[in-house]
């Protein structure tokens, strides 16, 4: 697994929230705020890996000629 570049956590937990940091967090240490930033993108990552996969599983139930159809209405 390719080394994260090092930047501020709490510069990553704003974009991974998409708001500020509540200040209890960001009076936690910053290797805390570090591996909490992590787990928050390892979530995220295989959150969008499941829901891919569903959806595929999904997509198998829908009669193949219409399949394409139905992805696109589904994926707007």
């Amino acid at each position: 697994m390719p080394e994260r570049p090092a930047t501020d956590p709490n510069a990553r937990l704003r974009t991974l929230l998409d708001a500020n940091p509540p200040a209890s967090v960001l009076g936690l240490p910053v290797e805390a705020r570090t591996a909490l930033a992590d787990l928050l993108e390892d979530s995220r990552r295989r959150q969008s890996e499941s829901l891919e996969q569903a959806f595929t599983a999904t997509l198998k139930h829908v009669p193949f000629p219409v399949r394409g159809i139905v992805r696109k209405v589904l994926l707007g």
